[in-house]
């Protein structure tokens, strides 16, 4: 933690000592107040610490990670638990403190991610599994940076894979159709139609309630899954009409949208959903892949295929950065290509 100042390193190690103690919010005030104090005091370095400490990589590593899990406790569980992970995994194999980690140790780790699942399953992880996996080291070591644990990021040296572009995977007219035929319960179907209509990631879906619709235009605000924005979300006629057929047949109490058929009636998670969509694949007889962020995928590209901007379909889909839907939807698919030949061979 050579990158730290001795007061920066008490005042962390206060801090960790008493998560487990005091509230949220007087873990708030103390950081405030120790900030404050010893900005006027002068601290030494800390050289006493126990020899155990100095000594032992995985207590270091122990205490980093403890320092991050803190800094970044307002960070979502899903990130918090892909970065710690990739982190854990890089120090077994390195056997290294974080703070000793260097660009080669990042290379081999990678090298060593893209073969780990060839004695499981015969392949190699792709290259935009590894990309990803370098992506969750580059944030925590961006971190140690920026929290001065370090005075560099060893990931920033190691380029990224190159990864060829697909095209996008989204369901067909008459795929859908046979989704929607294989439904056997109102849920299912109301499920496939607030999907499809909505373009909703799926976990921003388990955290409607009955009471956020405006059922006279359809209209639904939610706070995204990814930067905590406010969007507007739509069901059109159909969607609605589906989703009051399937409420009306509920007795419960609960005020989420979807709710599991079991117990307590608590609301339906993103597995649930998944689990519902590949009953419904497994009737239909469809031969594609089946999920739920294919059908946010559809919207974008029914939306495109419609002459819609691509702005109006970033505001649609949640997009904070208008690459990532220029990425995708800028694109035309083989059946516009096909019809403009049509139109201009003609």
């Amino acid at each position: 933690m050579s990158g730290q100042t001795a007061k920066t390193k008490l005042r962390d190690r206060i801090l960790l000592v008493m998560k487990n103690h005091i509230s949220s919010d007087e873990m708030n005030v103390l950081e405030q107040v120790l900030t404050k104090e010893l900005s006027g005091v002068n601290v030494e370095d800390i050289t006493t610490l126990p020899a155990e400490l100095r000594d032992s990589v995985d207590e270091q590593n122990r205490m980093i990670v403890e320092a991050f899990k803190y800094k970044k406790r307002t960070l979502k569980e899903r990130t918090k638990e892909n970065y710690l992970n990739a982190v854990y995994r890089l120090v077994t194999l390195t056997g290294k403190v974080l703070t000793q980690i260097d660009e080669l140790d990042v290379y081999n780790y990678l090298q060593w991610y893209e073969r780990k699942n060839i004695s499981v399953n015969g392949k190699k992880n792709q290259n935009t599994t590894i990309n990803n996996e370098r992506l969750y080291l580059s944030a925590f070591f961006s971190w140690m940076r920026k929290d001065k644990f370090r005075v560099d990021n060893p990931v920033e040296s190691v380029e990224k894979r190159k990864t060829a572009k697909k095209p996008i995977d989204y369901f067909r007219q008459d795929e859908m159709a046979k989704l929607k035929d294989a439904c056997t319960t109102e849920r299912e179907r109301a499920i496939i139609e607030v999907l499809r209509s909505t373009g909703a990631r799926v976990g921003e879906i388990e955290g409607i309630t009955r009471d956020m619709v405006d059922w006279q235009t359809g209209d639904i605000m939610i706070q995204g899954e990814k930067g905590d924005r406010y969007r507007t979300i739509y069901l059109d006629t159909d969607a609605r009409y589906y989703l009051k057929k399937y409420l009306d047949t509920r007795s419960d109490r609960s005020p989420f949208l979807f709710v599991s058929n079991r117990g307590s009636h608590n609301a339906l998670k993103k597995t649930g959903i998944r689990s519902a969509l590949k009953r419904i694949a497994k009737i239909s007889g469809v031969k594609c892949r089946v999920y739920p962020h294919k059908l946010r995928k559809t919207l974008g590209m029914n939306l495109k295929n419609k002459g819609v901007d691509i702005g109006i379909i970033q505001e649609v889909l949640g997009h904070a950065n208008p690459a990532v839907t220029a990425a995708y939807y800028a694109q035309s698919t083989p059946d516009t290509l096909r019809r403009i030949r049509e139109t201009y061979a003609a």
